[in-house]
């Protein structure tokens, strides 16, 4: 990090003297006809140079060098030259978070130095598609064939987005091909007795309708073998999933979309930990889909006006072959759970520009409803941990884009009101608590200011206001489990607040594209109030709203076209992409401190991308630094520390006769022996192949 300053410093100092010695407009326009040099002679080569949009940071379309707020942007080769399927995988050796990971199709994220959730509805990460709730509390579901980019906004987003969106929002857009006629098919074999099959197809259809349809099959029909040489037992699994849309235009103005997505996964074997041996094992079955409809136009010439309604579902049944979790007893498979989460909500956007500026108003709704059950092995019911739940959400938000200084500087202004309705409800056979609703509103505001000082320097900062609601089993669930001879309960907290966050960030950018050089260095704090965070006395947890927590660190962007400078007709460039904590800390009973569990101290992807339009791939390392957890397989849980490890991909594609493509990827190079949760080792080296036709 201190490396990358003292570059950024340096060439400061190159550019300032230089701006300063020749007049602004001169400057302008020398840089102008550069970057239209390069445009032409990228164009002839076939790699188009235009500026990354995005529509996350403000909802409405900006480019992406002008936006105050951090965002990165995961384009369609990006996704295609990285090793993994689902979107944890993506982020993580994208976009430089924290996830965890298990074995059976379970992760979740955490950005900005909050701890990576994998289940329930209520995070500190919030997942759209297309700007919408995604509906998937388990990120393993989110499959990576249909995306055409994935923004990743850092820092807090309750201005616009609500609850959740505390340490970032994650929005994948999904391909919309409107021109003419194309598709693909694809077959692949792999590791673990892998194959896989996919298709799209997607474009006009006439009549001012056209369309995208995708289908894919996934099955890993052996258990994966670790970095040890050693086969993990019960890790097989089959995944399928599809996505459609139909689009029309409507007049010269208006535009109508409906979209479907659909996942799958059906006998998904979960190992269990691996201190337990094969004894814990067992598998589930995952299904979850999402609607969407959306109709959008112009009003004015300064005003356009859209509507977006979504339903979304996802349900899972878990299966075990035991009973017991001190002395398990190996027994015939039977259900012990299953539980379904129903999204339902609409997004009214109202936008108007006005002399270079603009005001986007709008108005969410979102009815949250989930549903569990747990069965004994006879298949009678029991008590599930926690009650059933629900949660209603109104809110209007208020967006602002200022451009000033001859569109040097951009400013953004907003602010958004909540309101929520939490409750917990009667639930079968649950009777150790009294079901309960409780009311809050909350105000959320956010500014931000992005200044082009000139020959490719870019100020930016942003600081707001964020919130999480507290969730049914935080505030009312209940539950018992023997552990090494002694009963631990878990018990809610019915007088729970929401958490509360202030972040800012100061970053500066560096970007000239007639060198093929792009950086920036951001630094971010945050500070957390009422955080809801787990608190035991004896053998009894709950939840309680603690005295705070604190995390500061540096983000850092680097990416280096060797091709540019030296005007090849090809793209060689260097990347690099980290987060490094300075301080993820959190207060706990007593006012003592500890580390944020599951929070690395830094993580660091880098490496090496080739395209000449034919031939492309990338050679990528993932390293992540060192984390505490808890050792939940030693008696009193003590805190543990994890090691620091790297890990390397490798992805190579190949054109032949314009419309045949030869894919090769090979996850864990070496063979590395790790772990992103300890007990659930991820796979070693493994080698895919794949053979596709565009048509």
């Amino acid at each position: 990090m201190k490396r990358l300053c003292r570059v950024l410093l340096l060439l400061l100092f190159i550019s300032v003297p230089s701006f300063a010695a020749e007049s602004r407009s001169q400057s302008q326009a020398k840089e102008e006809n550069k970057i239209e040099t390069l445009k032409k002679k990228k164009a002839l080569s076939g790699v188009m140079v235009l500026p990354k949009m995005a529509v996350t940071a403000t909802r409405s379309k900006e480019d992406v060098k002008k936006i105050p707020a951090k965002i990165e942007v995961i384009d369609r080769q990006d996704v295609a030259l990285t090793v993994g399927e689902t979107l944890t995988e993506q982020l993580k050796k994208n976009s430089a978070i924290n996830v965890i990971e298990y074995p059976g199709a379970l992760a979740g994220i955490g950005i900005r130095g909050f701890r990576p959730e994998f289940s329930g509805i209520t995070k500190h990460s919030l997942i759209l598609i297309n700007g919408r709730p995604a509906g998937a509390t388990n990120l393993a579901t989110i499959l990576s064939d249909n995306m055409e980019r994935i923004e990743v906004l850092k820092g807090p987003a309750s201005s616009l987005y609500g609850g959740e969106a505390m340490g970032g929002v994650v929005n994948i857009i999904t391909r919309k091909n409107t021109g003419a006629l194309t598709g693909m098919a694809e077959v692949g074999y792999g590791s673990f007795a892998t194959y896989f099959l996919k298709t799209a197809l997607g474009g006009e259809m006439g009549k001012g309708f056209d369309f995208d349809l995708s289908a894919r099959r996934f099955e890993q029909g052996d258990d994966f073998k670790m970095g040890n040489g050693r086969k993990r037992a019960n890790t097989a699994y089959k995944t399928r999933n599809g996505s459609l849309r139909i689009g029309r235009d409507l007049g010269e103005s208006w535009r109508l979309d409906m979209s479907g997505d659909l996942y799958q996964g059906r006998e998904i074997e979960t190992p269990g930990d691996l201190f337990d041996g094969d004894t814990k094992s067992g598998r589930k079955d995952i299904d979850r889909y999402g609607l969407d409809f959306n109709i959008a136009g112009a009003l004015s010439a300064d005003n356009t006006l859209s509507l977006t309604v979504y339903k979304t579902k996802e349900s899972s049944e878990s299966y075990r072959n035991f009973t017991g979790f001190t002395n398990p007893v190996q027994v015939a498979p039977y259900q012990s759970f299953d539980s379904e989460i129903d999204w339902l909500g609409f997004q009214v956007k109202d936008e108007h520009s006005w002399a270079g500026h603009r005001f986007i108003v709008g108005i969410d709704y979102q009815d949250i409803n989930k549903k569990s059950r747990s069965y004994n092995q006879d298949g009678s019911r029991k008590a599930p941990f926690s009650p059933d739940e629900g949660r209603e959400n109104w809110a209007g938000y208020l967006e602002t884009i200022g451009t000033f200084l001859n569109n040097r500087l951009t400013s953004t202004l907003g602010a958004r009101y909540d309101t929520f309705k939490v409750e917990t409800k009667a639930t079968p056979f649950k009777t150790d608590f009294r079901a309960n609703a409780e009311r809050f509103s909350t105000f959320s505001p956010r500014a931000g200011l992005s200044f082009n000082v000139g020959q490719g320097i870019r100020l930016h900062s942003t600081v707001g206001k964020a919130f999480v609601p507290p969730g049914a089993a935080q505030l009312a669930g209940y539950a018992e489990r023997v552990v090494s001879g002694v009963t631990m309960i878990t018990r809610g907290n019915a007088d729970l607040d929401p958490e509360f966050s202030l972040s800012f960030d100061l970053g500066i950018a560096y970007d000239r594209p007639q060198l093929g050089l792009s950086m920036d260095l951001s630094y971010f704090h945050t500070d957390v109030d009422d955080r809801i965070s787990r608190v035991t006395n004896g053998n009894t947890t709950t939840f309680e709203n603690s005295l705070g927590a604190v995390m500061e660190g540096l983000e850092s962007d680097l990416s280096f076209d060797v091709g540019a400078p030296l005007e090849w007709e090809r793209s060689v460039s260097l990347f690099v992409n980290a987060t490094y904590m300075l301080k993820a800390e959190e207060e706990v009973a007593g006012g003592a401190k500890r580390d944020i569990q599951n929070v690395a101290e830094y993580i660091l992807n880098y490496g090496l991308q080739y395209d000449d339009g034919r031939f492309d791939g990338k050679l990528h390392f993932r390293s992540r630094g060192r984390m505490k957890d808890t050792e939940w397989n030693t008696a009193g849980f003590p805190e543990t520390e994890y090691p620091a490890f790297t890990v390397v991909d490798l992805v190579l594609r190949t054109a032949f006769f314009e419309k045949n493509r030869l894919t090769l990827k090979i996850d864990n190079l070496f063979d590395k022996d790790y772990f992103e949760k300890k007990g659930f080792p991820k796979p070693g080296r493994a080698v895919y192949a794949g053979y596709d036709y565009q048509f």
